[in-house]
């Protein structure tokens, strides 16, 4: 799978890359240590990630979507 795909975040209502949706599932919830950013509301409640492990939802390349494509939006 091309962690640089481009896909429609519903839970944060966003477009976002692969890779930067496994990088936020991977941070601690709640309390994080000093320096590291906890994972968002968003991401603890999510159900998507499961459809995009799977690469399931609708993606566009990055360059693609910087010429202007849009992926279409898929709830879990």
């Amino acid at each position: 799978m091309d962690k640089n795909r481009i896909f429609f975040c519903e839970p944060q209502r966003a477009y976002m890359s692969i890779y930067n949706c496994a990088n936020l599932r991977n941070r601690p919830i709640g309390k994080a240590a000093a320096g590291a950013q906890p994972k968002m509301i968003a991401c603890e409640r999510c159900e998507m990630f499961k459809m995009v492990d799977k690469n399931k939802v609708p993606t566009v390349t990055l360059t693609e979507y910087l010429n202007g494509s849009k992926p279409v939006g898929v709830s879990a």
